[in-house]
């Protein structure tokens, strides 16, 4: 069983597709300008701006990265969680600055990233990163709150931003409202997926037709895979169900092989699963990455 498409190939002119970045459309890597999309995801997402009513990435990126990176004219690009383009007073950030750069001093193998409107600190080169994450979490913590700022966790990163600080799910919610969206399929890998996620619970209690991609690696939150409709192993896997979409409706080979139920929520996943921390590896039947 597999997950059905036709709903929106057969609706493509009133779907659109929203795509987070790294995790999803690129491999997680050491630091965030290493990072490159797969290469057949570029003309893949061009092919299915011509097809489709919105093609769009939804980031905590800048917009101005993805675009660079991604090169392509016909592809929205939603930056900062939403945050570009939207009104904000982003003074507190400003105020707190320093103060995370001294949070972000004290842990070994952090580092900060300031995007102007917004102040990130990544963890992932720590000895330690689960305790390097706690302590930073936690400081980071008592400094929103001073500053009466938003806490955004992500995979090995916490990051501080302006309460009008939109957030994925409004964002999904705003453009399919507004371009009036028959169909709405999402895919990402974090925690900040899982406001779209709720988007499209929303969306679809209102008649839309949906469906909620979990792009698993062993950083996938667990909470994301239970909410997801389908999940696929790693932006490759992601890619081929893309590639399923730019396809006619009628059934034929390919992904669909290669998905199987994982429980009573109808979510789907690869047979070549990847273990979560802690757990052994299972050997691969397939070709695919591991």
């Amino acid at each position: 069983m597999t997950p059905d498409l036709s709903p929106f190939q057969l609706l493509r002119e009133r779907t659109g597709i929203f795509l987070d970045f790294d995790g999803t459309l690129s491999e997680i890597v050491a630091r965030p300008e290493l990072a490159r999309p797969l290469l057949d995801a570029p003309p893949l997402l061009s092919r299915l701006s011509r097809s489709f009513a919105l093609v769009a990435v939804v980031s905590g990126r800048q917009g101005q990265d993805i675009r660079r990176l991604l090169g392509l004219s016909g592809v929205a690009v939603f930056g900062m969680y939403g945050l570009e383009g939207h009104p904000a007073n982003v003074s507190a950030v400003r105020a707190a600055a320093e103060e995370v750069f001294a949070v972000s001093a004290r842990v070994r193998g952090a580092w900060l990233e300031d995007k102007g409107a917004s102040l990130a600190v990544h963890f992932r080169s720590a000895p330690d990163p689960d305790v390097a994450g706690r302590s930073i979490r936690r400081e980071l913590t008592r400094i929103a709150m001073r500053h009466g700022l938003l806490v955004l966790a992500g995979k090995m990163v916490v990051e501080l931003a302006p309460p009008e600080t939109p957030g994925k799910g409004a964002v999904v919610l705003r453009e399919s409202r507004a371009r009036g969206l028959a169909g709405c399929v999402y895919a990402g890998d974090d925690r900040a997926d899982l406001a779209a996620f709720a988007a499209l619970d929303e969306l679809r209690s209102e008649g839309v037709e949906t469906l909620k991609v979990a792009v698993r690696s062993a950083e996938t939150p667990r909470e994301l895979v239970d909410a997801a409709n389908a999940v696929v192993h790693g932006p490759s896997g992601l890619v081929e169900l893309l590639e399923r979409l730019t396809l006619d409706s009628s059934p034929g080979p390919g992904l669909g092989a290669e998905l199987e139920p994982t429980g009573p929520t109808g979510s789907f996943a690869r047979h070549a699963e990847v273990p979560w921390p802690g757990e052994t590896a299972r050997p691969d039947p397939s070709p695919d990455r591991s």
